[in-house]
């Protein structure tokens, strides 16, 4: 067969195709052509016009097919290789284009004989005005701005620079009034107009079409968050999690989103010097309090550059971040049992220390670092020092205690560094995008508000009654030593793995995240022979996003109550897993201790679930800063895993360096409680479900 034989060769309709045809059947007054025109100024080169659309419709075979219905009872499209059908040429008197124009879009179209877009180019005494008809039968594949576009760009092609066109719309509201299909069919095209741009904004991929997936340009929950915060706040679209997995583009988007009224926005208040805690802050602050205010709420992140930094710049740009973001300037002090939380003034930064030069670094260590102790009653609750490390790069240490940051600000925190410390190489203050309403404002106005009784209710409905901790099978050896200890193991899988175990999830509507918890959940059941396990996981804990820039600590850690019945199968489990996940995350703003209390657990009793899995998606301590002379890559250096408040801890690692994907896994556990033998049994046997499960990549129901 010859490429133009195979060209024009016949091919199923789509779906879309389908029930257009249908709907054109069944009702043709209904589903009409889109028709719009434009006056051409200068008048235009009549023989280079035509080779324009026809060089339009030879890159498009689909804008001249012709559509038949089988004895089979299926539906087939050919295209026509003749391109003169969709072309026609008119003569009309000026003051009689409108006539003409409302008889074009009266037309109705003949699936069989008729193209479903079509081109006339009518002349008048003084003037060449161009009419596209497009078929809402292809109305997902092309959009008339779109080809008026092609036409445009192929004539200045074809004729030179020398010969280019302007267009202007003529106006033809009065043609026609819409139909409701049009009317909706508009809407709908708006909305995804609108989710688009979220979509491009947020990932920073302004190419990004209609039909592309969000999860296949870098999308993950955290940024799934921040779509739909800000298409509620700012143009009233309501979409949920759930949503975005099972339809991940925006024109699929479109089709189910909700329109409301935009969330209000609030005028600023000035900033005030004192501050009630978050209700996620103040749970953290009774643990740490309960833990008698040791280190292991501080998050010792550390990088390594992989070449030479300005030490000097460097200070300068953490300096900015910290008069940014209030967060990272707040003391907290505890007075007639309760705790508040200070802005420290920038002009009093002078007297506190928090940077610390590779040249005063000699007798400290990471591991040091890590360990030190802050008193957050009388210093910044951050520590930054750097080393030289034994092969001459620069490490840095970025101490930070969890009270004033969590996941997502880290994030904001790197990408905030880059810009100031490019910023402060050419001796400049940093031009930031926006100002950002500080984690104090927050806490007041959650202490105005209230919590959520609402979101409250929905926790109790699920959670009453569930059986609480993890109980494994009474006959694994107890462990020998009864003092508190952490152990803590790597899981690493290649670049192979992460590509098909993506397109597994896909293939079942969930994310990376969920395929491991259900992982996690379907080999821990087996080791207990669990009828039901509570599984904490982290929330972003930002339902409003006024405050997605903000630095503070926002997270909240959310109970997921897992049934299983017998014969289940590992997709069933998944899509129910999938389901209660992104469902709850639109109520994670409740923190647990007020989960717990609502369903009866005392608060000595500690938390409800002993098993804890979350993700961390490309990690932003893997990146790069910008120069003027280039870009200075660096990489995450793991800390050392020596303490736990969970029994079984599971991180997901997925990052991308270098353009490659890659996960792991680290297990961190309390070896007085688990053995050491049980951990690694689970470990085996969670990686061998994952490797079973991304080898079924070509049979999507295999696992069913």
């Amino acid at each position: 067969m010859s490429n133009t034989d195979a060209a024009t060769a016949p091919s199923l309709a789509s779906e879309h195709e389908e029930y257009i045809w249908m709907q054109q059947l069944q009702e043709p007054e209904q589903v009409k052509y889109q028709l719009a025109a434009w006056q051409i100024n200068p008048q235009p080169d009549s023989a280079l016009l035509h080779k324009s659309i026809h060089s339009l419709l030879q890159m498009h075979m689909d804008l001249n097919t012709r559509y038949e219905f089988t004895a089979d009872g299926d539906l087939y499209k050919y295209p026509d290789a003749d391109w003169t059908a969709c072309v026609q040429n008119e003569q009309a008197p000026q003051g009689q284009v409108t006539e003409l124009l409302s008889i074009l879009a009266q037309q109705h179209w003949q699936p069989e004989t008729t193209p479903p877009f079509l081109a006339n180019i009518i002349s008048t005494e003084n003037s060449i005005i161009l009419a596209l008809r497009l078929h809402p039968v292809l109305a997902q594949q092309y959009t008339l701005a779109e080809l008026i576009e092609a036409i445009q760009s192929s004539y200045t092609n074809l004729s030179g620079s020398q010969q280019q066109f302007e267009l202007t719309p003529i106006d033809l509201s009065s043609l026609n009034p819409p139909t409701a299909q049009q009317t909706q069919d508009n809407n709908t095209a708006a909305l995804a107009g609108i989710i688009l741009a979220e979509f491009r904004n947020t990932l920073a991929e302004p190419n990004m079409t209609l039909d592309d997936d969000f999860f296949d340009f870098g999308g993950h929950s955290l940024l799934a968050t921040r779509v739909i915060g800000n298409l509620q706040n700012k143009h009233g679209i309501k979409l949920n999690f759930n949503d975005f997995f099972k339809s991940p583009t925006a024109r699929a988007l479109a089709t189910i989103a909700q329109q409301t009224q935009p969330v209000a926005v609030t005028v600023q208040a000035p900033p005030e010097q004192q501050a009630p805690l978050t209700l996620a802050q103040d749970f953290l602050w009774q643990a740490y309090s309960a833990f008698d205010f040791s280190p292991i709420y501080n998050l010792p992140f550390a990088i390594e550059f992989q070449q030479p930094v300005n030490e000097a710049a460097l200070q300068q740009a953490f300096n900015d971040l910290i008069i940014r973001h209030v967060g990272l300037r707040t003391l907290f002090k505890t007075a007639q049992q309760q705790t508040l939380q200070y802005t420290v003034l920038v002009t009093e930064l002078k007297h506190y220390q928090w940077f610390w030069p590779s040249s005063d670094s000699n007798d400290a260590t990471l591991a040091t670092e890590a360990a030190y102790k802050f008193d957050l009653t009388r210093e910044l609750p951050l520590r930054i020092r750097l080393f030289k490390a034994a092969n001459g790069h620069t490490v840095l240490s970025f101490l930070v205690h969890h009270m004033v940051i969590d996941e997502w600000s880290l994030n904001t925190i790197m990408t905030d560094l880059n810009l100031a410390y490019a910023a402060r190489l050419q001796g400049k203050a940093p031009a930031w995008p926006n100002s950002v309403p500080s984690i104090h404002e927050f806490a007041r106005r959650q202490q105005q508000n209230g919590i959520n009784q609402q979101h409250l209710d929905y926790w109790r409905s699920r959670l009453q009654g569930a059986v609480t901790g993890l109980t494994l099978n009474p006959a694994a050896p107890a462990a020998e030593n009864t003092t508190p200890q952490v152990a803590w193991r790597q899981i690493d899988f290649d670049s192979a793995f992460h590509h098909n175990i993506s397109v597994f999830a896909k293939a079942h509507h969930a994310s990376i995240f969920s395929v491991f918890y259900t992982a996690i959940a379907t080999v821990l059941q087996k080791e207990g022979n669990l009828q039901e396990i509570v599984i904490g996981t982290s929330a972003s804990g930002r339902t409003d996003p006024n405050y997605f820039d903000t630095v503070g600590y926002f997270t909240t850690m959310v109970a997921h109550r897992i049934q299983f019945s017998p014969q289940q199968s590992f997709a069933s489990l998944l899509a129910d897993t999938s389901e209660q996940i992104n469902e709850s995350m639109a109520y994670a703003d409740i923190p647990i201790n007020y989960i717990q209390q609502a369903i009866g657990i005392p608060a000595n009793q500690g938390l409800m679930f002993d098993v804890y899995i979350h993700i961390h998606t490309n990690n932003a301590l893997n990146g790069q800063l910008s120069t003027p002379q280039g870009a200075i890559p660096y990489r995450q250096i793991l800390p050392e895993r020596n303490e736990s408040m969970f029994g079984l801890h599971f991180e997901i690692m997925e990052n991308q360096i270098n353009n490659q994907h890659n996960l792991s896994m680290i297990i961190t556990y309390q070896a007085h409680r688990y053995p050491t033998a049980v951990i690694e049994r689970i470990a085996r046997e969670v990686k061998q479900l994952l490797s079973e499960l991304a080898v079924q990549i070509s049979v999507p129901s295999a696992c069913q």
